[in-house]
């Protein structure tokens, strides 16, 4: 009996939902399937060779053999949708849960965003998410029947508590944590996309924040023992790191050295006492440390007019706890750091359920067999027929085009005829003959 072929995809590479349920997989199954890695560079294929993980660098021509021959994709971007083949089960374990709105619910989607979310549409099989709330937001969002969408298991959670977070952090700042008394960790959202110049524009400051003086920020951190760290999103570290630089209160997460160590974020966020962000997913899953959230809402109404915020309440979201100005948000911190009451409970409920260790083994026994099989009734039949439809959608939109094209072609060649045909054309003509003559 041939042993299933599983391919693996995350951005970043080997981070979030997708590492988790391999970790969980490779020790469940051990050698009843095979384990893949589909990642992006040369580099982090030898990271992980050296931690005895197979994986393939995407666009080459073993990546390419690989997907042919791969029976069940787990990604968390929807890396590789481009890349099923007919018998292949795609799976989508996601990479965050927040309020923004996103595919099919943006208010002002792009032409590239349409394009891309109709495509996975009809390639998703299973899509994975932490609970009953998120079934209706997601099916929306991607155009995905209800029952497609299975609330069993968010892989992150599993060790989102870690006993080793704070030895991690030291490691990937280089900094001793001893002298400080608490650390913040603020993770501002991603605020650029496919097709799109900006969801709203980011602040000046760091904070993003109104009446803010980043000397009386520092004084604050110094006095308190205090230590800020800020983690950008991947995508936009790079435009920061120019203008950013570390300080004994302030701290920048770097995205390479926590990919050279083998981590994520989900490594270090327990370190964090309090953490500060906008409409970031990751402020959701802090709640399921227990610990408390600032919301930062100093671009609320632009942000909701450019990107959208489900059910258009952000206060919903943040229990009324936004704030904008840099003395509101000193309060929050001073009420967070020297009280530990926990203050969103019923949030963490309804966005998490009842899962227990990231949910692995419930999404594991939901699609395998205990010998590794895919089980009885988790079909891909349908599926096939979903994705060649969506070429034949692609085919018939480029066609539609084409014809509107040259049906407008036609159109303008009539009225250039029509012009030169005219009187007015023909004596225009005549004139500017004259005139060549005069000025010869």
């Amino acid at each position: 009996m041939e042993k299933l072929n599983i391919t693996f995809c995350s951005t970043p590479d080997y981070t979030g939902n997708a590492k988790e349920l391999y970790n969980y997989m490779i020790d469940k199954y051990k050698d009843k399937m095979n384990f893949i890695w589909a990642v992006k560079s040369d580099e982090k294929k030898e990271l992980l060779k050296q931690k005895n993980i197979k994986s393939v660098v995407i666009g080459t021509d073993e990546f390419k053999k690989q997907m042919k021959k791969t029976d069940v994709f787990f990604t968390t971007h929807c890396n590789l949708t481009g890349d099923i083949n007919k018998k292949s089960l795609y799976i989508e374990l996601w990479h965050g849960v927040s309020s923004k709105k996103l595919g099919f619910m943006m208010n002002n989607i792009s032409e590239q965003d349409s394009s891309w979310y109709d495509s996975l549409s009809y390639s998703i099989d299973y899509f994975i998410v932490p609970s009953e709330f998120w079934k209706l937001i997601f099916a929306c969002r991607f155009r995905l029947d209800l029952k497609q969408i299975l609330p069993i298991g968010y892989p992150k959670l599993k060790n989102i508590k870690n006993k080793d977070a704070k030895k991690n952090l030291e490691q990937i700042i280089d900094c001793k944590l001893d002298k400080y008394k608490k650390i913040i960790f603020y993770t501002p959202t991603f605020r650029k996309g496919c097709g799109r110049k900006g969801d709203s524009k980011f602040g000046k400051n760091i904070l993003n924040l109104e009446e803010y003086d980043e000397k009386e920020l520092e004084k604050y951190l110094e006095k308190n023992k205090y230590l800020l760290c800020i983690k950008k999103h991947p995508s936009e570290e790079s435009n920061f790191l120019n203008k950013f630089k570390n300080t004994d209160n302030i701290k920048l997460i770097k995205e390479e050295y926590l990919s050279k160590a083998g981590y994520d974020i989900y490594n270090i966020l327990d370190a964090a006492d309090v953490l500060i962000t906008d409409y970031s997913s990751l402020g959701m899953e802090f709640l399921y440390l227990n610990k408390n959230v600032i919301y930062l809402d100093t671009d609320k109404e632009e942000y909701m007019k450019n990107r959208g915020i489900c059910y258009e309440n952000f206060d919903f979201w943040t229990s009324n706890t936004g704030v904008s100005k840099y003395d509101d948000f000193i309060k929050l911190i001073d009420k967070y750091l020297k009280d530990d009451k926990f203050l969103f409970q019923e949030k963490k409920e309804m966005f998490f359920g009842n899962i227990k260790d990231g949910g692995c083994k419930d999404i594991c026994d939901y699609f395998f067999t205990a010998d590794g099989r895919i089980k009885e009734g988790i079909t891909r039949i349908d599926n096939i027929n979903r994705r060649y439809k969506s070429m034949e959608l692609k085919y018939l939109k480029e066609e539609s085009k084409k014809k509107q094209y040259e049906e407008l072609y036609k159109l303008k060649e009539k009225e250039l005829k029509d012009i030169y045909n005219s009187k007015a054309w023909k004596l225009a003509e005549k004139l500017r003959k004259i005139k060549k003559k005069i000025f010869r």
